[in-house]
């Protein structure tokens, strides 16, 4: 098997995960604390993508991706546990 075939059914397996993993993040219900749940699932799309960016040879483009993905995780995860207390405290 040469290295291309290899790279190839490489990229496949990752996008079809990809794939599985948005179905999952856009039927999911609205439940307590599921923007944490849907970040955790965009974790797995995150790293499905720097997989394929690591195939593809664009090292320093994945490294990038791996760095700043987590950064804007925090953000979200951290304006929603803000605006939740915010609602809290409003309704006390």
């Amino acid at each position: 098997m040469s290295l291309e075939i290899i790279k190839n059914i490489l990229i496949v397996v990752v996008s079809i995960g990809i794939i599985i993993s948005s179905v999952r993040l856009y039927l999911e219900r609205d439940r307590k604390n599921m923007v944490y749940a849907r970040l955790h699932i965009a974790g797995v799309i995150d790293i499905g993508c720097i997989i394929i960016l690591l195939v593809l040879n664009q090292y320093l483009l994945a490294l990038l991706y791996l760095v700043l993905c987590p950064f804007a995780a925090h953000a979200i995860a951290n304006a929603n546990y803000y605006d939740t207390l915010k609602k809290d405290e409003e309704q006390n």
